[in-house]
């Protein structure tokens, strides 16, 4: 988990990470607003765009726009989650007298949802399979950090990324805290599952997807207490307390609870036109988040991610950044097929609590793969929305399938195999993490950069390595 964290550190670091916010940095416009007294950003927008005939038409705005900020009635709002301003950002300021750098902040969530995960993983181990190689969990624990794309948020840590990084914290503490729900009755933990479910949607509200996860969870707390318990109500209240702050500040922003600001966003289309979300885009995002090749060389990096540019009417093609397909960079991800195995073989209430956990952890994955593929673009920071989730079900099912030839001749050739699909899974999670965004390291890292190409350089045709 140490060794993870650091290379986390590493790879903000080397992203022009830990300085001073600068003027790209929405989060702090936002900060300031807040210090001023009011909502918006404190980021006067262009003369101009209070000239225009219709703000919102890319032609119009393009030379004058705060890109990807809401402009509503004369002022810049930011569309982007305020929950990291609300815990992180304003407190640090009120406590220091510093602003707090959006790039410190994705750090910190990205290390707090990655202990969360772990620490789930580990408790579902020794719990359901304590008999398994002891290898397994510190596997587990790299491909969850490593092979999960959650260093693709930390590549580029900007104010696209912050939002992503702290739904991923808060919904895998949420996870963890179900967990703790399953095993026991607790009313604390059942408050703080749905209070960090309400702030995992509150910083990206297609986390509302992933709530099917708790459906099964709310089943079982009420088969096991009944009408008259009140672990749920517990639940139910930190859920609801969030989305009241989060319809009251829409309102109070817009006029309206369920606008985000999306409508009145300024980029390079017109947002209010746009269809976001579609059935029809599901086969295509299928097929580059699972299955777009990438491109192999002999040089470092190795691996190279490809943008596919088509796609059906109104997908945003253009938009699309490079993808590597999941099932051809990160085959250890695709244990999570014998996940259902972990309940098999049990006494029947230990299969139940196990068909429960992997029920929830499987409706989390379900439902933020299922919005994810329904969106008009692709890009490799959506990829940290579910496969976390896919991580830890693929995780889980190298325990089953271990459990499964545990007295068989073959249980040496299934860990091996396993052990290869781990090893090939970590080496191109951190490939990949080089080659985000078009190789953005590249450019600013230039020295380290040169360095790695040199050490991985082919040695000329008759001269001996070095």
């Amino acid at each position: 988990m140490l060794g993870v964290i650091t290379f986390f550190h590493w790879t903000v670091a080397s992203s022009g990470g830990f300085n001073p916010p600068g003027e790209e940095d929405y989060y702090n416009f936002l900060v300031r607003g807040w210090r001023n007294g009011h909502l918006y950003l404190s980021k006067a927008p262009h003369p101009t765009m209070l000239t225009l005939a219709d703000p919102y038409e890319p032609a119009q705005n393009g030379p004058f726009r705060l890109g990807d900020a809401s402009y509503h009635d004369g002022h810049y709002y930011l569309y982007f989650s305020a929950v990291p301003a609300v815990l992180v950002l304003w407190p640090y300021f009120l406590l220091t007298g510093r602003e707090l750098g959006t790039t410190t902040a994705i750090f910190g969530f990205a290390v707090m949802g990655f202990l969360a995960t772990s620490t789930l993983w580990l408790r579902l181990r020794s719990r359901y399979f304590p008999a398994s190689a002891g290898w397994l969990a510190p596997l587990g624990v790299g491909i969850l950090g490593l092979a999960s794309h959650v260093l693709a948020l930390q590549r580029r840590p900007l104010v696209w990324e912050l939002p992503i990084v702290t739904a991923y914290a808060f919904a895998m503490l949420a996870l963890l805290l179900a967990h703790v729900v399953i095993t026991r009755a607790s009313k604390a933990a059942a408050t703080a599952a749905g209070l960090c479910l309400g702030l995992a949607i509150a910083s990206r509200p297609t986390y509302v997807f992933g709530a099917i996860a708790f459906l099964p969870l709310a089943w079982w707390v009420w088969r096991r207490e009944g009408r008259a318990g009140s672990t749920l109500r517990c639940g139910a209240a930190g859920l609801v307390l969030c989305a009241v702050a989060v319809l009251t500040h829409n309102h109070a922003r817009f006029g309206r609870m369920l606008e985000f600001g999306q409508n009145y966003q300024v980029t390079s289309i017109y947002e209010a036109k746009a269809v976001h979300f579609s059935l029809r885009y599901i086969p295509h995002n299928l097929a580059i988040y699972g299955f777009q090749a990438p491109q192999w060389t002999r040089a470092f990096t190795f691996v190279s991610a490809t943008v596919d540019r088509a796609g059906p009417p109104g997908y945003l093609g253009g938009w699309n950044e490079p993808v590597a397909g999941l099932a051809l960079t990160l085959p250890f991800l695709g244990l999570a097929a014998f996940a259902p195995w972990a309940w098999r073989g049990r006494s029947p209430d230990e299969t139940r609590v196990v068909r429960c956990e992997l029920l929830v952890l499987s409706g989390f994955f379900v439902g933020l793969a299922g919005v994810t593929l329904a969106y008009f673009l692709s890009t490799p920071r959506y990829l940290a929305d579910f496969t976390p989730a896919l991580a830890l079900l693929a995780a889980i099912g190298a325990l089953a399938l271990e459990r499964r030839v545990a007295t068989t001749r073959i249980r040496p050739a299934v860990l091996s195999g396993i052990a290869l699909l781990g090893c090939i899974s970590l080496t191109m999670g951190c490939l990949l993490s080089f080659d985000y965004h078009q190789r953005m390291l590249r450019n600013l890292w230039p020295v380290g950069w040169q360095r790695l190409e040199a050490f991985f350089a082919a040695p000329p045709s008759g001269t001996p390595p070095h």
